[in-house]
């Protein structure tokens, strides 16, 4: 099939960001159905030019000389907050050209300013970039710019700000919203420095930079409690509560809605109310799904009773914008039918994912009680727009996943869903909207393709793909699904790789840019962008159709492209799972990939295992695994089905992993205090026969391994692997460590003059669930004895604040911490734990409003984020967190040790994957640094030299097996 020449000029286009970031798309938080596509949602940069009444005042003044202009600025305006954004292109050209005639700078520059982000919504980028440009080669110099004209550079900058975070260049956005938050200041305009801080924030904590990006917020809030009483008031504290939602910041979130939500009652603004109250179910319903994921890890019942209130909240608030009934209690709202539709929208896709059955069934009820042409007029109703054609194509997909997944009798024909997307898309093009309209043919689509009519599916999506203005938030969309449809219809291998590689590279640059969103607010890495990581690699590794035994040469290039993708993906996790980017060193450190430094160590090996669908076996994964020897290509050895019976109670049809569930008995196996030869050997055989036999003569030479596990075998350590016709453990035949993807290693050898800083905590820190641990000191000790070069802060002297001094006054490349931590869990919820401050320090805090007062000791990676970034002096060497209690069962506990790692700028980290007696961990690390000062032993090779110390002298494998050496190995 001839793959279509607008796919290969988009090759010679550069990439472009998202373009859906206005306020009235927030509603969409993510839909949890009609996989795997989804409503993506951008952080909202606050827009002050198209949005704020004082500025239409501004506006009023300066354009008094123009009544057509006011008129066509004042048209263009309503054109743009309705989401008619060509119409609003259209009448803000207009005024341009007026003013351009009358020479009139400061109306032309507005105008510019504002039409630039048309453009940007439209897709046009190459005319929003001109201008703004425009705009801003106007109001030059600036020395001569009176208040008003200051506010409107401030203005321009802002929107300047917005482009260059849309395609992905937040240091420069950064530095123009820094300089519009100087001339706002400088114009004695504090309602513009609040959106400028706000805006600030954002691309501050996707720089990693969590501490300012919370100054920012709290600087904000202070402006803000300082205005007066306004509708302005009203709108400003909603933003920051909408920004603090998509920073993961739910707390704060509530609160400052919670005071946007009191005052529009206080000055009886009932939009205002309506618009807050939707942006507080939105947060509360990211509050539930929070506080849903952690109690199904911790299967607490008080984390299941507390997401329980939560969501009842988020479902209130929802209810009380689309109910009509009476209320003793409360006036009865009356929203706008947008603001009405999306809370009954969004109630109906909380209560899908939370499985609440009979609420969906009622909510199904209100919205089909009547005939689908009444619905089809109540969406008629609706005011012309993209934020209406979102909500149209929203009920589509939810009203589409409750046919294929709700046990409600309530359903829609599929053809009344072709026909209210198919109208969906006439409105668009009638409002020339074309990213709209993608959105639109790219879903009809998709519902073609679950239908099985893939040829039709086919037609749609690459006319989306043509509407889609190559925003690569679309277009990895709809190039994922031509390589899905086309690998259906069983067309030519090179064009579905063609349209995976798209996808792909799309999809590397949606992930970068929505860094700067939260954890619960973000697109849904699992659901979104790693099966499509999972099927790229499934077509570059094909599986032979005849037999089960395949070419595992293949073809080298697709080899190379299958380990580029898998590194990717790693990287991808861990930047899903610390909320932002990986900090680049500050440093002039010369480094290399891990694959170049593994070339230049010709005794160490690189292994790949990989958990794949296997599309022939229902309820079987396909495993492959690649393998880099030094001076090798990388090579595919292994490609197997793994079937098993799953558990009893779980459908084949259900999400279950064959190989997930054999390495999870395994797991549980490691960690009985007493290890079972007879139920855990089998099972550490059989892994090992899964990955390392099929390699074995090519292993002979080899004395490292390091391994770049997927999934489920993060879960289990490497080393408890088991020969059975040697009768060995893995870590008796090879140096182990795990690492992360395509990261940057430093060239060098390793620093092998040690200097430590220690902190212990041996006393009971008195936080719930922790205890003392009385060796730590003894572990101190030994340490202290073969490395004496080494400071120790222990115990009460042991603060987060003690720490960060340290740290920063001091010259040490290993941070050695003795104590209490979790890893795992979550970006929040991985921390260690120290002392908790003094009441003094306490109120000291306070008083300088800097932060959160730290009371529980409790040190996150955030924090500890912020501690090592402000270490201005040699990188360090080795982190080891010798925690008893660094395990929570997840497999994204790994990802919290390699998060450390990477925020610390850590050369290698040790940790442990469950809960260690101190005892046996003291003894661990005193056979660690006796052998890690020895100049011909890498950090690998110490650890295993450590753990078949326990091995030999008795010690249970749940003691010495659960040791991780993350990062380099040399």
């Amino acid at each position: 099939m001839k793959i279509s020449p607008f796919i290969r000029f988009r090759q010679w286009l550069r990439p472009l960001g998202l373009a859906l970031t206005t306020t009235l798309l927030t509603v969409f938080l993510g839909m949890h159905g009609w996989s795997p596509i989804k409503f993506l949602n951008p952080a909202i940069a606050i827009t002050s030019s198209v949005s704020s009444h004082s500025d239409q005042l501004l506006e009023s003044q300066v354009l008094a000389q123009s009544n057509n202009g006011q008129q066509l600025l004042q048209e263009g305006r309503k054109y743009y907050t309705a989401g008619r954004f060509a119409e609003a292109a259209t009448t803000w050209l207009q005024a341009q050209q007026l003013f351009e005639r009358q020479g009139n700078t400061l109306s032309q520059a507005t105008v510019l300013s504002n039409l630039s982000l048309a453009y940007r919504q439209l897709g046009q980028w190459p005319e929003a970039e001109a201008a703004i440009n425009a705009s801003h080669k106007l109001l030059e110099p600036t020395k001569s710019l009176s208040k008003q004209g200051l506010r409107i550079y401030g203005q321009t900058l802002n929107t300047q700000g917005h482009l260059y975070l849309a395609q992905g260049q937040t240091d420069e956005a950064r530095e123009k919203w820094k300089e519009a938050t100087k001339v706002y200041t400088q114009a004695n305009y504090p309602e513009g420095r609040v959106k400028s801080l706000i805006n600030q924030s954002l691309a501050l904590r996707s720089l990693g930079f969590f501490r300012q990006s919370s100054d920012h917020l709290s600087e904000a809030s202070e402006l803000l409690a300082k205005q007066t009483e306004s509708s302005l008031k009203v709108i400003l504290m909603r933003h920051l509560g909408e920004t603090e939602r998509l920073m993961g910041n739910l707390v704060d979130s509530k609160t400052s809605l919670d005071k946007s939500l009191e005052l529009a009652e206080k000055l009886n603004l009932p939009t205002e109310v309506a618009a807050t109250q939707l942006s507080l179910g939105n947060t509360l319903q990211a509050m539930a799904q929070q506080k849903r994921a952690i109690a199904s890890r911790t299967n607490q019942t008080s984390d299941w009773d507390y997401a329980g209130e939560l969501y009842g909240d988020a479902s209130t608030a929802y209810k009380e914008l689309y109910n009509s009934e009476k209320d003793d209690e409360r006036e009865v709202l009356t929203p706008p039918l947008l603001i009405k539709f999306q809370a009954q929208l969004n109630h109906l896709d909380m209560a899908i994912h939370h499985q609440k059955w009979q609420e969906v069934e009622e909510l199904l009820q209100k919205l089909l009680q009547k005939k689908p042409e009444s619905l089809l007029e109540e969406l008629n109703a609706l005011p012309k727009g993209r934020p209406s054609l979102f909500i149209r194509m929203k009920l589509v997909r939810l009203l589409d996943t409750c046919t294929a997944k709700c046990p409600t009798k309530l359903h829609i024909s599929k053809s009344r869903l072709y026909e209210l997307l198919a109208d969906t898309r006439e409105k668009a093009q009638a409002l020339n909207d074309e990213i709209a309209e993608s959105y639109a043919l790219g879903y009809l689509g998709n519902l073609y393709e679950t239908t099985k009519r893939d040829e039709d599916a086919w037609r749609f999506t690459d006319a989306a793909l043509v509407k889609a203005h190559n925003q690569p938030s679309l277009v990895y969309q709809w190039e994922w699904q031509l390589g899905r449809l086309d690998k259906n219809l069983q067309r030519n291998r090179e064009s579905v790789l063609w349209h995976y590689d798209a996808a792909f590279r799309n999809a590397q640059t949606v992930r970068k840019d929505l860094l700067y969103v939260g954890p619960d607010e973000q697109f849904n890495f699992r659901d979104n962008i790693e099966p499509l990581y999972r099927q790229y690699i499934g077509v570059l590794l094909p599986k032979n159709q005849e037999k089960e035994d395949v070419d595992l040469q293949g073809d080298p290039t697709q080899l190379i492209q299958a380990q580029t993708v898998i590194d990717d993906l790693r990287v991808a996790e861990l930047e899903s799972f610390l909320a932002c980017g990986l900090i680049e060193p500050n440093d002039d450190i010369q480094r290399a990939s891990i694959q170049d430094i593994a070339k230049q160590d010709t005794k160490t090996a690189i292994i790949y295992p990989i958990i794949l669908p296997d599309e022939d076996n229902p309820g079987a994964d396909r495993l492959e695994v690649l393998l880099q020897l030094p001076d090798k290509p990388i090579e595919r050895y292994i490609s197997k089905s793994i079937l098993i019976e799953p558990p009893s109670g779980i459908s084949t049809n259900a999400n279950f992993s064959a190989t997930e569930e054999k390495l999870e008995q395994f797991r549980k196996e490691l960690e009985r205090p007493y290890f079972s030869s007879k139920r855990g050997k089998p099972l550490a055989s059989e892994i090992y026969d899964w990955l390392i036999r099929p390699a074995g003569e090519e292993l002979e030479s080899m004395e490292t391994l390091v391994f770049i596990l997927d999934g489920a075998f993060r879960n289990v350590p490497m080393a408890a692997l088991y020969d059975q016709e040697k009768e060995q453990f893995l870590i008796e035949k090879y140096a182990i460590a795990v690492t992360f993807g395509d990261l940057q290693l430093p060239q060098s050898e390793p620093d092998k003059t040690f200097s430590i800083l220690a902190a212990g905590l041996s006393e009971d820190p008195k936080l719930k669930g922790f205890g003392p641990l009385p060796f730590v000191q003894r572990e101190l000790d030994f340490i202290r004895a073969t490395v004496p070069n080494m400071d120790e802060i222990k115990n009460k002297n042991f603060t987060q604040e003690s720490l960060e001094k340290a740290l920063a006054s001091t010259n040490h490349n290993v941070v050695h911490l003795a104590t209490h931590g979790e890893f795992g869990t979550g970006r929040e919820n991985t921390f260690i734990v120290a002392t908790p401050p003094s009441q003094e320090s306490q109120d000291k805090v306070k008083d300088q409003d800097k932060a959160k007062v730290d009371v529980d000791g409790k040190i996150n990676l955030n924090e500890l984020n912020e501690l090592f970034r402000s270490r201005d002096l040699n990188p360090i060497e080795l982190l080891v967190l010798s925690a008893c209690e660094t395990a929570t069962g997840d497999n994204r506990e790994v990802l919290g040790i390699a998060g450390i790692s990477i925020q610390s700028g850590a050369r290698s980290t040790l940790a442990t994957l469950w809960s260690i007696n101190d005892s046996s961990t003291s003894i661990l690390m005193r056979t660690f640094y006796e052998q890690l000062v020895d100049r011909d032993i890498s950090k690998a090779q110490a650890l295993q030299n450590a753990q078949i110390n326990l091995l030999k002298n008795g010690h249970n494998l749940s003691s010495w097996a659960p040791y991780l050496l993350v990062g380099d190995w040399r």
